[in-house]
């Protein structure tokens, strides 16, 4: 029952990193959590992040990341001078060991590879109704010591390619899409899901990126930047289900033309489809529109390559007209013919450019054009 008395809820939540239908973000009493102004500064510890570093770069990366994003809300990064501690009034990254912090079993195992503490202020109180006040105070995010971490976007470091590393920029994202208020999702490809399965690959080089979900959550929460910032991408992952609260990832895939499974092998650690020169296939890609507004008549163009490197200096197969809006992430196929003189025993690359023509201004353009590899029979 409400009382006229102040009432004060000041909680400390946190979340684990891994790994939503749309972004799912925090209420209290109906009412948003969110940062009270629209920038907010994090400060990496000296000792894990010395500024200049290899590290420090790599939290840099997440930061510039995560602000392209079209909203008004962004990050800042400062060099923390004082000693790292959770609850004392500053919003801080770093490097742990510490088993409490890192929320390890009573047996030290199933620690988090990061984790994010949020303190959140809400109370109520009267002023001729019930007012609710709710804010976010600050931020810790701690990252696990002990898991093997990686600054590179080179795919031959990285896990689910050639490598065995984490891309410390993109469980960072996912750290401090916390930080913003978003919690966990299982149901849609998203960063606040599998980070580690959210990223953006052509030729070898693998970023770390936002995506569509949590942009679109931070212009609901934030409102629209009015730099009008606009971006569209194309990835070869998708939705996989469900895991543990955690949306699954996995890569996208080419089928038979009628959407029959085919024989593959490996190449450069990726799934790699078999099939015939001449075939009709059908290739798998997801689409996000990232940016301010719904792009309408967006030219995608499919290609074939022989390197994993897909350009409009390919040899293009065809072509979809697709509107993208930033309200969902689209899996879709396409049917394409592979030309009949493509070599016996050899791989190529077959690859998807969205805005083909170049005919959107772009926060970004790097996330245009990706691959999904096939072998000639």
């Amino acid at each position: 029952m409400k009382t006229s008395l102040l009432a004060s809820i000041v909680g400390i939540v946190l979340f684990h990193a891994s790994t939503a239908v749309a972004y799912v973000h925090q209420h209290c009493n109906d009412q948003n959590v969110k940062w009270s102004s629209n920038s907010k500064t994090f400060r990496a510890s000296s000792v894990s992040f010395p500024s200049g570093g290899t590290w420090w770069g790599g939290i840099e990366d997440a930061i510039d990341r995560f602000n392209e994003n079209p909203s008004k809300f962004s990050y800042a990064l400062a060099v923390d001078s004082g000693g790292v501690r959770i609850g004392n009034g500053s919003s801080e990254l770093w490097f742990s060991s510490d088993e409490d912090v890192l929320d390890c079993d009573d047996d030290g195992t199933g620690c988090a590879p990061a984790i994010a503490y949020t303190d959140v202020v809400c109370y109520e109180y009267w002023w001729g109704d019930w007012e609710t006040v709710t804010y976010v105070e600050e931020v810790d995010v701690a990252f696990n010591a002990d898991r093997d971490w990686t600054v590179s976007t080179n795919t031959s470091r990285l896990m689910k390619y050639d490598g065995s590393e984490r891309s410390i920029q993109a469980t960072a994202l996912h750290e401090i899409g916390h930080g913003a208020r978003f919690k966990h999702e299982d149901d849609e490809y998203n960063i606040m899901g599998a980070d580690f399965e959210h990223l953006h690959v052509n030729s070898s080089t693998a970023r770390a990126y936002l995506g569509e979900d949590v942009s679109d959550g931070l212009v609901h929460l934030y409102g629209t930047s009015s730099q009008n910032k606009e971006d569209l991408a194309v990835v070869h992952w998708r939705y996989e289900g469900p895991d543990d609260g955690y949306s699954d990832h996995a890569k996208t895939e080419v089928s038979s033309s009628t959407g029959g499974t085919l024989s593959t092998t490996t190449v450069n650690g990726e799934k790699t489809y078999k099939v015939n020169a001449g075939d009709t296939v059908k290739v798998k890609f997801t689409y996000e529109n990232n940016g301010a507004n719904t792009q309408s008549a967006v030219q995608v163009g499919f290609y074939v390559s022989t390197n994993n490197l897909i350009t409009t200096w390919d040899t293009r197969l065809g072509g979809a007209t697709m509107t993208l809006g930033r309200n969902d992430v689209y899996t879709t196929e396409n049917t394409v013919s592979l030309p009949s003189t493509l070599t016996s025993g050899e791989y190529y690359w077959l690859g998807a450019i969205i805005d083909e023509n170049d005919t959107l201004s772009e926060e970004v353009e790097w996330n245009n054009a990706t691959y999904l590899p096939i072998k000639i029979k």
